[in-house]
Formats: structure tokens, C-alpha cells, sequence
């Protein structure tokens, strides 16, 4: 009885789509601030992820197809939800030290914080909200 209510509140409502939004801003987040830091850094290649096809692929709202792992030892193919982002990096310009480029990173960082935000701001709406609903208050 307790997986029944489990997953109707928590697989059956945005809580894991919520998830897997926090856990792509984390990551990018993770690699800009590393790009940021880097700027100094000779040949260093700026890094980054797709944000929206990452989170597609995750949520399995793509059009592309997956591989389906029938045994916890197959390696996921494709655009299966348990493969990890694809990190971009950027090539550097002959001349130039890094490809690292602080006015875009910077952007980029502000950018995902807002993200993040959001994203856990609507968590945080759809825990109230089961509250409200359990609670009847």
C-alpha cells in the first residue's frame, strides 16, 4: 500500500522531472564555475552542456531513440535517461590561450543560477502543495 501512495505522490506528480532539472543546473553549474576558474589556464577548452536537450534526454521527451538496458551491466546507448550529459568543449582559436571567454561564462553562470531557481522554487510549490493536500489545510 505504502509504494502505491509513494509513487503516486512522488513518480506521478513533476518531483522527478524537478530532479533531474536540479541535477543538470548542478552539473552546468559545476562546469562554468570550472571554466571560470580556468580563464587563466593556457590551452585550457571551455566546457558545457546543452541544458534543454540534456533535460529532454532525461525526461525522455525526445524524438531520438534509446537503447534499453535489459541488465545492469549494459552501457546505455543512445539517448537513455541513465547516460551521461554530453560535455561540449569549445576549440581554441589559433592566437588565443584558452577558448574561455569570461563575458559568456559569467552570462552563463547568471543564467543558471536563474534556472536553478526556478526549478527549485517549483519543488518546493509541489511539496506545499502535497502538504496541503495530506494535511487538508
Amino acid at each position: 500500500m505504502t509504494n502505491k501512495i509513494a509513487n503516486f505522490l512522488f513518480v506521478k506528480t513533476q518531483v522527478p522531472k524537478l530532479e533531474k532539472y536540479l541535477d543538470l543546473s548542478a552539473k552546468r553549474h559545476m562546469l562554468v564555475s570550472s571554466n571560470i576558474a580556468n580563464v587563466s589556464t593556457p590551452g585550457y577548452k571551455s566546457r558545457d552542456i546543452d541544458f534543454q536537450e540534456e533535460f529532454n534526454k532525461a525526461t525522455q521527451e525526445t524524438s531520438r531513440l534509446a537503447g534499453e538496458t535489459t541488465h545492469r551491466s549494459h552501457i546505455p546507448l543512445g539517448q537513455h535517461k541513465d547516460r551521461a550529459p554530453e560535455v561540449i568543449e569549445a576549440k581554441v582559436e589559433s592566437g588565443e590561450m584558452n577558448s574561455v571567454n569570461i563575458d559568456t561564462e559569467i552570462s552563463n553562470m547568471a543564467q543558471n543560477e536563474l534556472l536553478f531557481a526556478v526549478g527549485s522554487r517549483l519543488l518546493q510549490r509541489n511539496f506545499e502543495s502535497l502538504r496541503k493536500a495530506i494535511t487538508s489545510k
